[in-house]
């Protein structure tokens, strides 16, 4: 059984799924070719747009409640809110895409996911 607690741990970190030292990211959501501590092949495994369906999920229930709340609570002028809600929108998902990506990859690394392939 994969140790799903450690990947979990590995991807909000930001970490290698493997050893949990190397970095997983070269840049901003762009996933390392191997691990600098351990030397693990990453290129096996990717996220593709699951993270962002995720993210969309979060943010959009946070972001609702929080314009709402802006706009009924306070009164502000609606060209505030939109900007306020713009903003937070924006930044939260700044955040936690690479959580979200980091997070599904140590998952597909821990349980051993692989691209499908057919049998011959």
């Amino acid at each position: 059984m994969a140790d799903v607690g450690a990947a979990l741990r590995a991807g909000v970190l930001g970490r290698c799924p493997k050893c949990g030292r190397g970095k997983l990211y070269a840049k901003y959501l762009r996933i390392a070719d191997t691990c600098g501590a351990c030397g693990a092949d990453f290129t096996m495994a990717d996220s593709g747009d699951g993270p962002t369906v995720f993210v969309i999920l979060v943010v959009g229930a946070l972001a609702v409640p929080f314009v709402l709340v802006l706009q009924l609570a306070f009164g502000l002028p609606l060209w505030l809110v939109a900007t306020a809600g713009l903003l937070f929108t924006a930044g939260l998902s700044f955040v936690l895409l690479p959580v979200f990506k980091g997070v599904l990859f140590s998952l597909q690394w821990a349980h051993g996911a692989r691209e499908g392939r057919l049998e011959k």
